[in-house]
């Protein structure tokens, strides 16, 4: 196995179990909050000003069908509202509500609060190497546009690049 293999697979298995300590963690603020993991990524994303149901489907990578029968749950539970667009007539907004915001700030913070006590507990050094390495990904992925299996500017990956068996099937 060369280097660079054997350098992609650590990378691959750290990432792994980040996104389980993530997951973990988020699991248990969205069960608290009565919410789905659906639904708990969508408010969670939804700023401050709004987007549009299709802006939303291409952020979270989910299909506009799945998503609004997500959002009709929030609106439902007063967590976000459908608006017209002022510019537009034909879109319409999502925005949270107060309470979807109030929720929103309330998990964020304890998020940022579980992720805060975990990079503290690593030397300046390497926490300093992971931002700058993660962040040195995101700007080489964006820049290699032209390869078809990037990630595109906004975040989505490409329908026909999703990885799991379920996403396949949309």
């Amino acid at each position: 196995m060369s280097t660079s293999e054997e350098d992609t697979a650590r990378f691959l298995d750290a990432w792994m179990q980040v996104r389980q300590i993530v997951q973990a963690s988020n699991f248990n603020r969205f069960q608290r909050a009565g919410l789905s993991a659906t639904q708990f990524m969508t408010l969670n994303v939804v700023p401050t000003d709004g987007m549009t149901l299709s802006e939303l489907a291409r952020k979270l990578n989910l299909s506009a069908a799945t998503l609004n029968e997500t959002v009709n749950s929030l609106v439902e539970r007063g967590l976000v509202i459908r608006s017209p667009d002022f510019t537009d007539a034909r879109k319409i907004i999502i925005t949270a509500t107060e309470q979807g915001k109030a929720m929103q700030n309330a998990t964020s913070d304890e998020f940022h609060a579980s992720m805060a006590g975990l990079l503290a507990r690593m030397s300046k050094t390497r926490r300093e190497g992971l931002l700058s390495g993660l962040e040195q990904m995101v700007k080489l992925s964006q820049l290699s546009q032209d390869d078809p299996g990037t990630i595109r500017r906004d975040g989505a990956v490409p329908q026909e690049k999703r990885s799991s068996p379920r996403s396949r099937q949309r």
